[in-house]
């Protein structure tokens, strides 16, 4: 279909570029086979989901649809009135007809911006769920990490029962703690299992499919100079404040024609149904400004406690050093070691789940309406 290449190549083009200018630049990683060894870019994954998603076609099939009824609209008008230039009733069947072309305009072009909405939507969820999987695998790795030191302390707590130096009490205890990091383990795989099958309907693979998803954000903190101007960058770009303000434009002319629905329409009711259009608009700008602010100030609140991490994560990995070095020396034991590694994968895992949602608000704040539109 004609429409279908130009509606689907530019706005993935934008959403591609929607990503590519909010995040830093990564490795570029190849496509791969199908199954384990598949490696899938960011980038790739987007354009998986796009050519995936059921949604979007439909949303392309409503770009011809509303096109076609648009044409239709266009053939019924065989007198244009002018804006402005009222002086009395064209008569009800130039004013609905006319009436009836802008309402079908207004849909065909509000189907284009719907569809790019949706694309946005889609690219910024492609986003989290691929951020997921590897949230996920790191906490794999972390409750790993806790049955590994879990299964030291049974060790050392069963070989202190037969020294006598501990009870048949406090083996329970020891291993009940190895029981839950067994279980914390199970859960964390489980939810892995749960993060890749978001991610395979998303992009269109089976849900068995565990492809490689290597592509990490770095950070950068978000630069605004001044929020209220970014604030009025989103309002005149979101597509619900355009529609909102294009509504009242037909509510204009709507206005002014006294059979615009077909059949006779009291003046105060046209008056109060472009009051109600205008009403609209200012709430939907409102929200969108809020919406907008608040993402600012959560970016920012992720920063603020990214440098406590990451001093944290430096600390941690202090202290390992220092238990590496007195292991080496014979001052202390595996198991202090096994700890100190602990607390560093524990830091780290802090550090690298700020950094995934920093760069998925910082998506966000581009484009606020993303976060709601398609779902």
């Amino acid at each position: 279909m004609r429409l279908k290449m130009r509606g689907l190549l530019a706005p993935l083009a934008a959403a591609l570029i929607f990503i590519s200018l909010s995040l830093p630049a990564a490795a570029a990683t190849g496509n791969g086979e199908s199954g384990e060894s598949q490696v899938i870019s960011l980038e790739k994954a987007v354009s998986m989901a796009v050519q995936n998603d059921k949604g979007l076609k439909s949303a392309l099939q409503e770009i011809e649809r509303t096109r076609s009824l648009r044409e239709s609209a266009q053939e019924n008008v065989n007198f244009t009135p002018v804006e402005g230039g009222y002086s009395g009733p064209y008569g009800p069947q130039i004013e609905a007809s006319w009436l009836q072309l802008l309402g079908a305009d207004l849909n065909y072009r509000m189907s284009q911006r719907t569809y790019q909405a949706n694309l946005d939507a889609l690219a910024l969820k492609v986003c989290k769920a691929y951020w997921d999987v590897q949230v996920a695998q790191e906490k794999v790795a972390l409750q790993e990490k806790v049955k590994q030191q879990a299964l030291l302390n049974l060790q050392n707590a069963r070989a202190a029962v037969q020294a006598g130096t501990a009870s048949a009490s406090e083996l329970a205890v020891i291993e009940n703690l190895f029981k839950q990091a067994e279980d914390s383990l199970t859960a964390a795989k489980h939810n892995l299992d749960d993060a890749y099958a978001a991610f395979n309907n998303l992009v269109g693979l089976d849900a068995s499919a565990r492809p490689i998803l290597n592509e990490q954000p770095s950070y950068s903190p978000l630069q605004v100079a001044d929020l209220e101007y970014e604030v009025q960058r989103v309002l005149e770009h979101d597509p619900n404040v355009w529609k909102a303000q294009q509504n009242i434009d037909v509510k204009r002319w709507s206005a002014e024609m006294m059979y615009s629905s077909g059949s006779y329409t009291p003046y105060d009711a046209r008056q109060a149904e472009l009051k109600q259009a205008e009403y609209n608009l200012e709430n939907v700008k409102e929200a969108m400004a809020k919406a907008t602010r608040s993402l600012y100030y959560q970016v920012k609140s992720v920063e603020e406690n990214y440098g406590a991490a990451v001093a944290a994560l430096e600390a941690a990995r202090e202290k390992l050093r220092v238990e590496q070095a007195k292991a080496a020396a014979g001052m202390n034991t595996r198991a202090e070691v096994v700890a100190a590694e602990l607390d560093v994968a524990k830091a780290q895992a802090t550090v690298d789940e700020l950094v995934r949602n920093h760069a998925y608000l910082k998506l966000a704040f581009e484009k606020p309406w993303a976060m709601s539109s398609g779902g």
